[in-house]
């Protein structure tokens, strides 16, 4: 399975747990479902910023990454909003708010973002594991840095922690 394979699936797997959470009442299931998909999205997010966005911002403009971008912070806005009013009057438009950012997020990537991605950077995108980028995300620089040294990769002490890991994502 591809990286975009992967996140599609991923994107089928939130809006899951966004209706799971619409038939659940204040308690412990609700609480659950929260912060399942809040770390759900949280680590889809990290994974479209770090490996995905930086080949959409080459392919397909500044433009498109920076939709997405913008689409995540408003996802973190509603991600929190789900949190504070989980036991509170609200919760059901918070749940809302994330609804139609999820649903227009995944209509935006899988209907144009993506079959433009498969058009134009076939071979970019079929060098990113799904599993070793997801593993990649809460290394810190450092802990790049030596892997970058141990794969022998050049220019790496002047790389940033994102450039890092894009670079030992597609090494892979």
């Amino acid at each position: 399975m591809d990286l975009l394979d992967h996140l599609t699936q991923e994107h089928r797997e939130a809006e899951a747990l966004v209706e799971q959470l619409a038939e659940t009442d204040p308690g412990q299931e609700r609480n659950r479902l929260v912060d399942e998909l809040t770390q759900a999205l949280h680590q889809h997010m990290e994974v479209e910023e770090q490996f995905l966005y930086p080949i959409v911002r080459d392919e397909l403009g500044k433009e498109d990454a920076f939709e997405g971008n913008i689409e995540h912070q408003l996802a973190r806005e509603g991600l929190e909003k789900l949190h504070e009013l989980r036991d509170k009057p609200g919760f059901a438009a918070a749940l809302d708010m994330v609804k139609a950012g999820i649903t227009h997020h995944v209509e935006d990537e899988e209907g144009e973002m993506f079959p433009e991605l498969r058009e134009k950077a076939a071979d970019r995108i079929a060098g990113l594991d799904p599993e070793k980028l997801e593993g990649m995300i809460d290394l810190t620089k450092d802990q790049m840095y030596r892997q970058a040294t141990e794969a022998g990769i050049e220019g790496r002490s002047d790389m940033t922690r994102d450039e890092l890991a894009r670079t030992l994502a597609e090494q892979a």
